[in-house]
């Protein structure tokens, strides 16, 4: 085994079998490895993604087995690409919000139980036990409020709009991004659900730049100011995330996005 990565807590790495290679990922329970091949068994119809090859026990643990892809960082006119791809993506639609499980957001838990309208979800189902945490985890008074205040306003923000369950990927910032050799963008590493699409767009410029041409390929204007005051709000929920998990700047940008949204 070539090992890529891993902690106290699983191990992540190429396997050989003979001539073949397959990428594993060990961890000592298996509920976040069933949530990803869950999301991956449903992305795979729409998207380019790893398959999944097996999934249970191994090693006293349990371990999932997926398809070993060699992949190169996005270029050119790979964005636009995969900005048709996630269009696509995103017409595969759901009755409700939500998925018939729970998955991971990194290592917090996220609550995809379903319901009828998205405000609601995004509200109940996303910022809502976020913000629980982040209480417990120093999150300051002022930006305690400001999210609170956030989560008041957030249904008129939303209101008005045609936003109907779309499969999204859920935890779609660049990392979680690649191309194949000959150029086919693929994604991992989904937390899936069914919510709007523009929450995949928004996580992908969270830690950095996209380019224009990716929106004008998914039929979205990227300068379009409900649209990025959307894209904060959407990511105000992955801050919240990476505060509780790693606090450190995350905490300042927690209470800056949450004011801004405000001010605007």
């Amino acid at each position: 085994m070539h090992a890529a990565g891993g902690g106290a807590t699983g191990v992540t790495g190429r396997v050989e079998a003979g001539d073949r290679r397959y990428f594993l990922k060990w961890l000592p329970d298996g509920d976040a490895l069933d949530a990803e091949a869950d999301g991956l068994r449903h992305l795979a119809p729409a998207i380019r993604v790893p398959a999944v090859v097996h999934r249970g026990p191994l090693a006293g643990g349990q371990a999932l087995i997926l398809e070993w892809l060699d992949t190169r960082p996005l270029g050119g006119r790979q964005w636009e690409t995969l900005g048709v791809h996630l269009r696509r993506l995103h017409h595969t639609t759901a009755e409700r919000f939500g998925h018939h499980r729970d998955n991971w957001i990194g290592a917090n838990r996220q609550d995809n139980t379903p319901t009828d309208h998205w405000a609601d979800f995004f509200v109940e189902r996303r910022l809502a036990p976020q913000l629980r945490q982040a209480r417990d985890r120093g999150l300051p008074p002022r930006a305690v409020q400001a999210v609170e205040a956030v989560m008041a306003r957030a249904p008129d923000w939303l209101a008005g709009l045609d936003i109907r369950p779309a499969l999204v990927h859920g935890d779609l910032w660049q990392g979680n991004v690649a191309a194949l050799a000959d150029g086919t963008p693929v994604i991992y590493d989904p937390a899936v659900h069914y919510g709007h699409g523009e929450t995949d767009l928004a996580m992908l410029g969270l830690f950095g730049t996209v380019p224009d041409a990716l929106h004008h390929a998914y039929g979205q204007d990227p300068h379009d100011r409900d649209f990025q005051h959307r894209t904060r709000l959407y990511n105000l929920y992955h801050l919240l995330n990476h505060h509780n998990l790693f606090g450190g700047p995350y905490t300042q940008t927690t209470e800056d996005t949450a004011l801004s949204l405000l001010r605007e």
